[in-house]
């Protein structure tokens, strides 16, 4: 089970761009949540602090006279009738106080007996507040001075149930929130549904550019180029053109691939026939021998031996041809066989040249690679150093396995490579750079094939006095190879 990416970074545009809608959604409205609860928690507190002055004013007014003579049972008689509120409010707590601080008379006594001094009520009020509300109790003090011309006579305190302005501002958070929240489920939705849409074309063309990893470039339907808008409809006609043109530049280097094979073989069609020629000619003698001395079956039995070795010799040099150039792509693992036929193909050339050749085949099993790329690569590595080495010159073939890759080496005792040869055989699968006698389109044709099988091609002083190139190769066959073997 694929594990689900922490990252955001890695997440689809898709997915983001909506989670940061939905993101910022949450800011705002933790943001418009806040301003709407402080206003609606001012505004509760402002009429809270109106209606405590109004009530407060009119108990005054029917208290003070009352507090002047001490007459408790007035004052209980008052504020026993004024302890019932309405709107919510239930019945109120009232204390009175005389100037010293001593209760006169209290809606529940047995909280604030008579004589019993207040000082702790004043500790629910900050400085000279009037209003002050408890959201743990829900409950709000308030508290008035009683005053006779210009003269303190005593304090009114007063606390009232004010649990259904709190739970008022309760429904308002959890009205905010759940409106908040599914706007921003709606809004993400919103944007994953457009984000999809607009995503649409871009998926198209990433579908097409896979589908050219495995194989030729396909270009966009003209139905879909149409559908779409302005924009993605122009990127869209180029990429056709692009596709076009990577089809083109693909089957050209198709072409030049095969011309590449003929070529080689061009080169080797002399030394070919004199390996056909020199068995036919004893063929021919053995044949005459026959026709002339056929009745002896010694003579006979020579005969036969060396037609059957003559006709052995022929056989291989043209199944060696044959396993060089073929027109399909071979999907056999290389085996040590298929390197020591391209040392009979070269035979010819080796000996016109008047050259050594040192063949060092190590394989000694089957490998995961692709025979006729392979046997490419060796073909025109091998008859480079051929044509650079000089007269009776030396060249060395190496193949050999470690590291779960196939290596070869090619020295030779030739000038070395130009500054161009290297540029072809360590430059980017593009166009060609072909440099002298053609020597130029063999070169990028292994670069190309030894980039396809995903190996690594060096260029070293040889211990042999020239070049030594060095061909490395993962032992194992790439899912899609390019048809240029």
């Amino acid at each position: 089970m694929k594990k689900p990416r922490l990252d955001p970074r890695g997440w689809p545009l898709a997915v983001k761009a909506p989670a940061v809608v939905a993101v910022f959604m949450l800011v705002v409205s933790i943001v418009l949540t806040n301003a709407v609860l402080s206003r609606l928690r001012e505004t509760q507190e402002r009429h809270l602090s109106a209606m405590s002055r109004i009530y407060l004013n009119g108990l005054a007014s029917a208290l003070v006279p009352y507090v002047l003579r001490a007459d408790i049972w007035e004052i209980f008689d008052i504020i026993e009738r004024g302890s019932v509120l309405e709107g919510g409010f239930g019945r109120a707590s009232i204390v009175v106080v005389d100037a010293r601080g001593e209760t006169l008379a209290a809606s529940d006594p047995r909280q604030a007996p008579v004589l019993s001094r207040q000082a702790d009520r004043d500790l629910t009020f900050s400085g000279d507040a009037a209003l002050t509300v408890d959201a743990t109790k829900a409950r709000a003090f308030a508290r008035r001075a009683l005053v006779y011309q210009n003269r303190r006579i005593g304090e009114i305190y007063v606390d009232y149930d004010v649990s259904h302005l709190l739970r008022e501002r309760d429904d308002v958070l959890r009205t905010l929130l759940a409106t908040n929240a599914a706007i921003a489920v709606l809004l993400a939705a919103f944007g994953y549904w457009v984000i999809r849409r607009m995503l649409g074309p871009l998926r198209t063309l990433s579908r097409h550019l896979d589908l050219g990893v495995s194989g030729s470039v396909q270009p966009i339907a003209p139905g879909e180029v149409g559908a779409e808008t302005r924009e993605f409809g122009r990127l869209f006609a180029r990429f056709n053109v692009m596709a076009e043109a990577v089809n083109e530049r693909e089957a050209i280097a198709k072409e030049l691939a095969r011309e590449e094979r003929l070529a080689s073989l061009g080169r080797l069609a002399s030394g070919m026939a004199h390996e056909i020629n020199n068995p036919l000619g004893g063929l021919f003698n053995a044949i005459d021998t026959m026709k002339r001395h056929g009745d002896k079956p010694s003579v006979r039995a020579a005969s036969l031996d060396l037609i059957e070795r003559g006709l052995k010799g022929i056989r291989d040099v043209v199944r060696s041809a044959l396993a060089t150039y073929r027109a399909d792509r071979d999907p056999r693992d290389l085996a040590p066989a298929d390197l020591d036929d391209l040392k009979l193909l070269i035979g010819a050339e080796v000996r016109r040249r008047s050259l050594a050749l040192d063949w060092g085949n190590a394989l000694d099993r089957d490998l995961p690679v692709p025979v006729t790329a392979m046997r490419q690569i060796v073909l025109n590595l091998v008859l480079n150093a051929l044509q650079a080495s000089p007269a009776g010159g030396r060249v060395r073939f190496e193949a050999l396995t470690g590291d779960n890759r196939l290596q070869i080496e090619i020295h030779d005792q030739g000038s070395g490579f130009s500054a161009e040869a290297r540029a072809v055989l360590h430059g980017p699968a593009g166009k060609p750079a072909p440099i002298g006698d053609g020597a130029g389109l063999g070169l990028w044709m292994t670069r190309r094939l030894v980039q396809d099988l995903r190996g690594d091609i060096a260029v070293e002083r040889s211990p042999l006095g020239g070049a030594l190139v060095r061909v490395t190769v993962p032992l194992s066959r790439p899912e899609e190879m390019r048809d240029v073997a």
